[in-house]
């Protein structure tokens, strides 16, 4: 469960995001007040994390995993979750992308993107718990969070056979239900994205080789 602290920031960065004037207005008046310890700090002793046994790697790793729950598959790339302090949030996964399934404008929807959506409903459904981690951005312009999402907690996030077989971003690519894409700066699992979608591109696998 997150610290009171964690929630906090989250809080903190979801105001930012929606409404930064007033985040930044905030930011300054608890820094005055010496209310935002966190905003910025640099960390000592137990505030960093770090013990004399050197688990700060582990604490860094905990915290990069974000504990979430299904509320509904929006499509093929898209899912919408509950996270730890209960704000509903829309997570586009990254490194990949599927055919359209439910795009304002209905031409750009075809066969392949439902078909697709279905896959990624089959993999997630409301009340699922996953794990959601981020790479470099945040969010997009759409305000969707941009992360990587595990079907089941890693115990190494940088496994290979982890990702291929618990990330769903990852699962989607090898089964041939999405296109691996280089979207900056978001591109530490490109290389291993690409070689997974060339192979199941080679293989027939899923839509893709119907999905130009």
């Amino acid at each position: 469960m997150a610290s009171e602290r964690q929630q906090a920031e989250r809080a903190f960065k979801r105001l930012a995001r929606k409404r930064p004037l007033v985040a930044l207005l905030l930011a300054v008046a608890l820094l005055a007040a010496g209310a935002l310890g966190w905003w910025g700090a640099t960390g000592t002793g137990d505030e960093s994390g770090t013990s004399a046994d050197g688990s700060a790697q582990a604490t860094a790793s905990e915290e990069a995993l974000e504990q979430a729950e299904v509320v509904r598959v929006v499509d093929g790339d898209t899912i919408k979750v509950r996270t730890s302090d209960g704000s509903e949030e829309r997570v586009r996964l990254i490194g990949m992308d599927t055919p359209e399934s439910v795009a304002a404008e209905e031409a750009r929807n075809c066969e392949e993107g439902v078909i697709a959506a279905d896959y990624t409903k089959s993999l997630v459904v409301p009340g699922q718990t996953v794990w959601l981690s981020r790479d470099v951005s945040d969010t997009d312009r759409y305000g969707r969070l941009l992360r990587y999402v595990w079907l089941e907690r890693p115990s190494d996030p940088t496994s290979e056979s982890e990702i291929a077989d618990k990330m769903l971003n990852a699962v989607l690519v090898r089964d041939g239900y999405a296109q691996v894409k280089r979207y900056q700066p978001d591109t530490t699992l490109y290389d291993l994205f690409k070689r997974w979608g060339d192979e199941a591109a080679a293989e027939g696998k899923g839509v893709t080789r119907t999905w130009a």
